[in-house]
């Protein structure tokens, strides 16, 4: 039996453990931003904020940590601190009420760090579990992962915003932030538990190869150094034997020179930093771009209706992220039968297009009752959404460069995040609020037709990598 399969079904529990804990301390704080931002004074610029500078702040950490963790070959450590240091940010939310004048900056920057982190453990996590977690073991896997975290997520989010309107302000947010960070220790602790067989098949043999490793990294940087590649797999000295060997005509083997060098330096770039992705993951990229663009310009203002327009309690807020999870959790087993039956891709398209249609239905919004039945839609799509996304992405990426993968993904997805929040407060501004809505349900549709479009025929043909000889 192979280390793998020895440790999944530890990894399985320890997972579920730590997602639970996750969602624990995660609904203790996020759920309650948007109306304690509300009690600080936020304007229509704060909510657009709250949402494009976390972004920013990812594409500016996320993708360079990324590629120093992947220096490390033990990584868990790392990204163990690494959540400690995320969550610690819970803990420095409940000084945000005491800053007066610099209240909602501090709270701005806060959650903007908070993302920001969270992106880095995000990317890590998921390239850990395409390595623990067999193909054939995904959906189910995360599947249950996610009820559970739904389940734990929904009793907390109302007991803590219960909780937090019978408490004077702001101890009702100091205590359920403080609560928060302590089950961020659990987490970290159930993280610390999971098994990683590259990590410890490495550790195993490290003393044994240690030599000849060392010994493959300098003949290999000899190699580089001298400015050539193996155009072929046999070795570079036929290589450049066969460059000068059929040309007579100096400046004939001047171009070909230039031109093996060109080649050369990109392929040793290219693979230097693993970019070699193929043609489908960066297809999906740019729809996951477009798409998330049309997503997220909306939520400053979803949040925006609830707390100032429709007077949102903390309690009617945590009824309301109940409602959603309940979505999600029928959503996840649902969801995670159609990627079972139609393949991730198309669970791509379906769960995207039917997110899509939700601002149409926020064109009618009273009151928080119809909120509810809105949001319990769109935790059923959006649930189908993250997980078959997530999925399709391991699919698309090859093992080797997959947390490099992730990164980018993640980094291309947020650049759009920064604008998308700000742009769609100020359509919001422009026009009435039904036109908004309206506007923004139609670029998400526009944008999960894009899922659809790379699954077509003529787009994964062009799609499959090209194998081609550069040299007889």
């Amino acid at each position: 039996m192979n280390v793998e399969n020895k440790f999944l079904r530890n990894n399985i529990r320890n997972n579920l453990w730590n997602g639970i804990a996750w969602s624990i301390g995660f609904n203790f704080v996020t759920p309650f931003i948007g109306v304690l931002a509300a009690q600080l004074g936020a304007t229509n610029r704060d909510y657009a904020l709250l949402s494009s500078i976390p972004a920013l702040l990812t594409i500016l950490i996320n993708l360079p940590a990324t590629m120093v963790i992947a220096r490390f070959r033990h990584q868990k450590r790392i990204i163990a601190g690494t959540i400690l240091l995320c969550r610690f940010f819970y803990f420095l939310l409940i000084f945000v009420p005491y800053m007066q004048v610099s209240a909602m900056t501090a709270l701005i920057l806060l959650v903007g760090l908070y993302n920001a982190t969270n992106s880095v453990i995000a990317v890590a996590w998921q390239a850990m579990m395409g390595e623990i977690i067999p193909t054939r073991h995904r959906n189910r896997v995360f599947a249950q992962r996610n009820i559970w975290t739904g389940i734990s997520g929904m009793i907390v989010a109302f007991i803590a915003g219960y909780g937090i309107d019978r408490l004077p302000y702001p101890y009702g947010y100091q205590i359920a932030f403080s609560i928060g960070f302590a089950f961020a220790l659990l987490e970290t602790w159930y993280f610390m538990r999971l098994r990683i067989p590259s990590e410890e098949t490495a550790s195993a043999i490290g003393r044994q190869s240690e030599g000849a490793l060392d010994s493959e990294i300098v003949a290999q940087e000899a190699v580089e150094s001298s400015g050539f590649e193996s155009v072929s797999e046999s070795g570079s000295d036929e290589g450049q034997r066969e460059l000068f060997q059929y040309t007579s005509d100096e400046n004939a083997a001047g171009n070909l020179f230039e031109s093996h060098v060109r080649e050369s330096v990109l392929r040793r770039w290219v693979t230097r930093f693993k970019l070699d992705l193929g043609r489908s993951y960066y297809l999906f990229c740019v729809s996951a771009i477009i798409y998330i663009f049309a997503w997220q310009a909306a939520w400053p203002i979803y949040t925006k209706v609830k707390v100032d327009t429709l007077l949102a309690t903390n309690t009617m807020m945590s009824i309301d992220t109940i409602v959603g999870a309940i979505g999600s959790l029928f959503g996840f087993q649902l969801w995670a039968r159609i990627a079972d039956h139609k393949g991730t891709g198309w669970t791509v398209f379906a769960s995207a297009l039917m997110l899509a249609l939700t601002p149409y239905f926020w064109i009618y919004a009273p009151n928080m009752t119809w909120v509810y039945v809105y949001d319990l839609i769109g935790g059923v799509a959006t649930a189908g959404f993250q997980q078959s996304a997530f999925n399709r992405l391991l699919e698309l990426v090859p093992e080797d460069g997959r947390q490099r993968a992730i990164a980018i993904y993640t980094t291309l997805s947020q650049v759009s995040a920064i604008f998308a929040p700000i742009i769609g407060m100020m359509i919001y501004t422009a026009v009435p609020y039904e036109m908004c809505m309206f506007i923004m349900g139609t670029v998400r549709v526009v944008g999960s037709l894009c899922f659809l479009l790379i699954l077509s025929s003529m787009l994964m043909k062009m799609s499959k990598p090209r194998r081609r000889t550069l040299g007889r």
